[in-house]
């Protein structure tokens, strides 16, 4: 299972997984995850409308799962392409109970950033009950 958020890390995650899963003659499950709900602190703390966040996750996750497709092209790799919804770490931890790997990328956040944006990548790291591969 790959999770991909269409970001350059998880492109590169990918990528990796594409390898993998050609050697392996594995078929992929390629997920993203729109956040439910969306970031709610900072929506209200923003003052945006959660309506327009909500149509706004749902585009970049289908643009997410356009790139997805774009980049298994002519790869041979057989792959499962799904949008779920939930709070980010526990969502694929659920979703990937019965994978053999779980494969995401890392965005390599430091210092504040990492503060601020949070780290899935290292939640996953301490929580996942399957391999996790992280790709830099």
């Amino acid at each position: 299972m790959v999770a991909f958020d269409g970001s350059e890390p998880s492109q590169r995650a990918l990528r990796h997984a594409v390898v993998l899963g050609r050697a392996a003659a594995a078929e992929l499950d390629i997920v993203t995850v729109i956040e439910e709900p969306p970031v709610s602190g900072f929506v209200q703390w923003a003052g945006l409308d959660p309506d327009y966040v909500r149509d706004m996750l749902e585009r970049n996750a289908e643009q997410a799962q356009q790139a997805a497709r774009d980049l298994l092209q002519d790869t041979g790799v057989q792959a499962g392409v799904r949008i779920l919804r939930g709070r980010p770490v526990d969502t694929l931890i659920q979703a990937a109970q019965g994978a053999d790997l779980l494969v995401v990328g890392t965005h390599g956040y430091r210092g504040m950033d990492r503060i601020l944006l949070g780290s899935v990548t290292e939640t996953l790291l301490r929580r996942a009950e399957v391999p996790l591969l992280v790709v830099r």
